[in-house]
């Protein structure tokens, strides 16, 4: 199991719009927890601090979050909103996790090897960027990686050809297209243009 980013939490007993703006002023960021079978409870934590966790453990990674009580909650990163003016984070929902109970999460897809592609002319045309997953909070990754530097012109990418971690399965279709490989095109008219500029 991976460390778990540890964040210390305040409890926002107002919530207001003056409130807020006081607890944004002295450089916090206004969240709340949310979970099954639990009433929310309003938190506030440290931009900077939230920013590094995010940084060093990922998107959907487990974090741990203290309160001055010394109640400690499992939660992940459900949603972050921007703010429409500088798109800085404005506020962050987190939702309790088991960690012996399955979730579900959606983890983003990069492609490898682009560069071998690029010298056979070949394009990758991406279909999905992120594929739906479930599997235990702890086991979740941030990302997952396809390699393509072995693909030709008409290959195809498909859920099913994504390698998983053991413990972590798809939450979708496993015939659906992730990407395909195609030839690069080149028109007509671009190709009058290179045999002149050979000829001159």
């Amino acid at each position: 199991m991976a460390d778990m980013a540890v964040l210390n939490v305040k409890i926002r007993k107002e919530v207001s719009k003056p409130e807020n703006k006081r607890i944004q002023r002295e450089g916090y960021l206004m969240g709340v927890i949310c979970g099954k079978g639990m009433e929310s409870i309003p938190i506030a934590v440290k931009m900077d601090e939230f920013r590094k966790a995010l940084k060093i453990y990922g998107r959907n990674s487990v974090f741990t979050l203290k309160d001055p009580d010394n109640n400690s909650y499992s939660v992940m990163v459900k949603n972050i909103d921007l703010s429409a003016k500088d798109y800085s984070f404005h506020h962050v929902d987190f939702q309790k996790v088991a960690l012996d109970e399955e979730v579900k999460a959606s983890i983003a897809i990069k492609f490898t090897g682009l560069e071998f592609l690029k010298s056979k002319r070949l394009l990758l045309n991406r279909l999905m960027d992120t594929v739906a997953v479930k599997g235990l909070p702890q086991l979740i990754p941030d990302s997952i990686e396809i390699d393509v530097s072995n693909y030709n012109a008409g290959d195809t990418i498909s859920v099913r050809d994504i390698k998983l971690e053991e413990g972590i399965e798809a939450d979708t279709e496993l015939d659906q297209l992730v990407a395909s490989i195609n030839e690069v095109r080149v028109s007509e008219d671009n190709e009058a243009e290179d045999e002149v500029a050979v000829t001159i």
